[in-house]
């Protein structure tokens, strides 16, 4: 995930509140006109205006290809935004102009966006700018009609201008710092678990390497009283045969080199049949009630794209979850079905167990955070399961009420 810096987020509102400001002022300089008894030098004035265009679609194109602003380039941009609105004072009455007080909202903008020197910069560059307006000779602006009450129309209509960039401006900042914030926080969270996935990874590697040997074994004295038992016991030593070579599968799948969904590449395949068969792979792995498996019609043959061995592995991670909150339940239910929705295709695994507390809910999902008791869950699965989707598109949400069951559904972009 690529953040946008801080600086790119302000020139970018800066550009665009400045296309507001030169409609602005257009539209203003061209009705203006109507109310004055001497003409404005409309054609300077739009030449400023021009020129603050021509200068905004340099700096739109340049962080389009892929610029990189800093501060320093926000503050020289409100600085030219200030040239520009003085030179447009001085040409239109100068001190005597109600628009002068937009000169606060540079002001502003530099306060909210700035460090502390540019921002000072900033302000007294407008100071600088209002008091050479003070200075100049005023050109007394004569109006038609009545002139108190048009200069106090013009008043009314500068203040409204100035706080409406004001505020659009600093709601829309603090909108995208906030949602650059989360992005950080959700960026930083997610190095920290890659960090510590990858130390657990390097601690089931070993432990996988170490228990080959012993699981090797056992397969051999099972495969020996396979050969000299009948009947059940016979069944049973087989029934240990196969958990044994399903075992030695999993631990060949720790063993294999960053062997997760980050680096197994995405595949396009039937999504029907590549759950079928990874509900029944788990359910030979774990006696019980076998779970409700339904497809509609519609997606018999919908296909997907995903990493598969690491999608096979987040359908047992959910279905692991379903079971542990069921054991022991006289009327247990898990049910596994697969749906279109919108365009988009859903994988849904419920089940009718002890639920989750509302307080503790929306941490489901987060790395290593698990409900279970010590030593029976890593707070791993939904994790897996999770990141297995999104990385293609997708999405995992989680609904679930305490003592009435849990709803994990994933959903996929149709292939």
């Amino acid at each position: 995930m690529k953040l946008e810096s801080a600086a790119r987020i302000n020139l970018r509102w800066i550009s665009r509140l400045r296309w507001g400001a030169v409609a602005g002022q257009v539209i203003t300089i061209l009705v203006a006109g109507r109310f004055l008894t001497r003409p404005l030098p409309v054609a300077a004035m739009l030449e400023v205006c021009g020129v603050l265009a021509a200068a905004n679609l340099v700096l739109v194109a340049w962080i389009a290809r892929g610029g990189r602003p800093t501060d320093r380039a926000s503050a020289l941009n409100l600085l030219a935004d200030i040239g520009a609105l003085t030179a447009l004072l001085a040409l239109s009455g100068g001190r005597e102009n109600p628009f002068a007080v937009l000169y606060l909202v540079h002001i502003t903008i530099g306060a909210v966006i700035l460090p502390a020197r540019w921002s000072i910069f900033v302000a007294a560059a407008s100071v600088v700018a209002f008091s050479g307006l003070q200075l100049l000779p005023a050109h007394e602006l004569t109006f038609r009609g009545d002139p108190a009450s048009l200069l106090l129309s013009g008043r009314y209509i500068a203040f409204v201008v100035a706080a409406a960039f004001i505020s659009t401006f600093s709601l829309r900042m603090s909108e995208a710092l906030r949602l650059r914030g989360e992005e950080l926080d959700r960026a930083r969270t997610d190095a920290e678990a890659a960090e510590r996935l990858a130390a657990l990874g390097t601690l089931a590697a070993g432990t996988a390497h170490e228990l080959n040997t012993p699981l090797g074994t056992i397969a051999i004295l099972a495969g020996e009283l396979t050969a000299q038992l009948d009947g059940d016991r016979r069944a049973e030593a087989e029934e240990i045969r196969r958990q044994v070579r399903r075992c030695k599968e999993i631990t060949s799948s720790m063993l294999a080199p960053r062997g997760g969904a980050d680096v197994e590449e995405a595949k396009e395949f039937e999504l029907a049949s590549v759950v079928e068969a990874a509900v029944r792979r788990w359910q030979e792995g774990r006696p019980g009630p076998r779970p409700e498996f339904v497809v509609e019609p519609e997606v018999q043959r919908a296909r997907a794209r995903l990493p598969v061995r690491a999608f096979e592995q987040a359908i047992a991670n959910l279905l692991d979850n379903a079971a542990e909150a069921t054991f022991g339940s006289e009327a247990s239910q898990v049910r596994v079905s697969l749906a279109r929705v919108r365009d988009e295709l859903q994988l849904t695994v419920s089940d009718n167990g002890v639920g989750v507390p509302e307080p503790l809910l929306r941490r489901i999902g987060e790395p290593f955070f698990t409900t279970k008791e010590p030593g029976r869950g890593t707070g791993l699965g939904l994790y897996l399961a999770r990141h297995v989707v999104e990385r293609e598109g997708g999405e995992l949400q989680v609904s679930s009420t305490e003592g009435r069951g849990t709803r994990v559904t994933l959903t996929m972009p149709e292939a």
